[in-house]
């Protein structure tokens, strides 16, 4: 299922941002114990674990990343996911003392309910699955252990690796380091969002060359409408994604260099409480960027299909072949591969705004990549006082999994983007491997709220199809977000008070 085709609820849940689990059980293993130095993390130095005479018993939720049950039927296109336990195997073998179960994640659950319930109980599994925004309310406490210790100390089962944590790509550290600056948690593997086209289309088009920047994207626009295509794919509806991936690719480059100025905490990440201390000061919105951002996104309509203002399934013009170019996310491989378009398929970067439509733009490329992958790992910070001599044995096997080839053989089974360095995902999703100057710390309204999402999306409706002046439309956008920061601030109030 494509993001497009999905309700706000459905895309949550497609980048685990609630959590209804699909988890198998079976086994996997553990490994010699790594301990941590002496110094942030009290935590007792364990003997290796083969001085252990008892089994020691490690679950690990792995989210997407678990092998399929072998009682699971599959459906028709589906593969049964062997590459974490094949992983566990071999870990088990030189470790046999040490035993990693998968866990199974309640069907239907919640994820913050769940946690809650969890932790409070100090029965969670000793490696479980959260988006670090679950985690940061909590980590006072003992939610989430600090890695930090760990962090510094070199993977041996990665040749030359001084320092575990270098393993990794910066998004995926950031997205692990808490609002205190400590880490709470290894992150392996991410997704993105590219523009997903149609290489038949570009041929029939005459386009030979790949659009790198704004002014050359609008002309293969202009190229693919007199070849008969519908060009670029939209859809305004509430809930859908397009207006906040756009949003991201866009305003991050108007705001390049004044972005991080929203960054309260200071993590490199802007959070709905930055967007509301951000405004109280007067720093956020950039309404001129806003603004020019409006003027982009005017341009591009002559290019999207009838009805865009509502909802249109775009996946399905795109495989009919009417549609040259829609976004979608590195998930959508698996039924690009499962079930392939009637037409050839690549994937394309957003494109460069340059310094004569924007002068402060940096002429850099943005992308859309986050830590929302499935081998995003926590482990109970209470762990740390009751079972120290655990611990230990939990980051060995971490350490055992982040090992690239393990990675991106896990990798090529979810189709998400590894972010260790040195693991090589799915040769389909090559142009998400490719560099980028920057991965946006932050994407749009939705950021501080769904409400104001919606409100976002409503906003565009009302503005692009219409001959509304400049003056009106930004009178209208701070009026929205005014009012949206202020249903935000009711239910947050101590916010401004700190």
């Amino acid at each position: 299922m494509s993001m497009f085709s999905m309700s706000r609820r459905d895309l949550l849940k497609a980048l685990g941002l609630t959590a209804v689990g699909v988890v198998a059980a079976a086994c996997t293993p553990s490994a010699t114990p790594t301990t941590a130095p002496a110094g942030e993390e009290p935590v007792e130095t364990a003997a290796p674990a083969e001085e252990v005479a008892e089994t020691i018993t490690i679950q690990h939720w792995a989210q997407a990343a678990e092998p399929t049950a072998p009682d699971v039927e599959l459906e028709p296109g589906e593969v049964r996911k062997v590459a974490y336990d094949e992983v566990a195997e071999a870990y088990m073998a030189d470790h046999p003392n040490v035993k990693i179960e998968w866990y199974r994640f309640p069907a239907g659950s919640n994820i913050d309910e769940w946690l809650t319930a969890r932790m409070t109980a100090q029965d969670a599994p000793e490696i479980y699955w959260a988006n670090s925004e679950s985690l940061w309310p909590h980590i006072q406490k003992n939610w989430a252990l600090a890695f930090d210790s760990w962090a510094e100390l070199p993977n041996p089962y990665v040749s030359g690796n001084e320092r575990w944590f270098d393993q990794f790509e910066d998004v995926a550290v950031i997205s692990q380091t808490g609002p205190d600056g400590k880490l709470y948690g290894i992150n392996m593997d991410g997704a993105g969002v590219l523009t997903l086209y149609n290489t038949d289309a570009f041929e029939t088009a005459g386009i030979t060359d790949l659009p790198t920047t704004w002014t050359e994207f609008i002309g293969a626009c202009d190229a693919l409408l007199d070849a008969g295509f519908i060009p670029y794919g939209a859809t305004l509806a509430e809930g859908m994604t397009f207006s906040h991936w756009l949003h991201a690719h866009i305003y991050n480059q108007l705001v390049w260099d004044t972005i991080y100025d929203w960054d309260k905490d200071g993590n490199m990440v802007i959070t709905a409480k930055d967007l509301v201390l951000s405004f109280e000061e007067g720093l956020f919105p950039d309404w001129d960027a806003f603004l020019q951002f409006a003027h982009l996104f005017k341009e591009l309509t002559p290019y999207f299909p009838l009805g865009y203002e509502g909802e249109l399934d775009l996946p399905q013009l795109w495989r009919q072949g009417n549609l040259a170019m829609y976004m979608e996310g590195n998930w959508g491989v698996s039924q690009l591969k499962n079930d392939p378009p009637p037409h050839g398929f690549n994937w394309l970067a957003f494109p460069v705004i340059t310094k004569d439509i924007w002068p402060a733009a940096p002429e850099k490329v943005v992308r859309i990549q986050g830590a929302w992958g499935a081998m995003q790992y926590h482990v109970p910070g209470y762990l740390a006082q009751t079972d120290p001599a655990r611990v230990d044995v939990i980051m060995d096997w971490l350490m055992w999994s982040s090992v690239p080839e393990h990675v991106g053989s896990i990798c090529k089974e979810t189709g998400l983007v590894p972010l260790t360095k040195g693991a090589e995902g799915l040769p389909e999703l090559a142009p998400f491997y490719e560099p980028y100057d920057r991965a946006v710390p932050y994407q749009s309204w939705n950021t501080m709220s769904a409400s104001a999402w919606n409100a976002e999306c409503n906003l565009w409706q009302q503005y692009l199809p219409s001959d509304m002046t400049d003056d009106a439309f930004l009178e209208l956008a701070e009026e929205t977000f005014s009012a949206e920061v202020d249903k935000v601030l009711e239910a947050n109030p101590d916010w401004v008070t700190e």
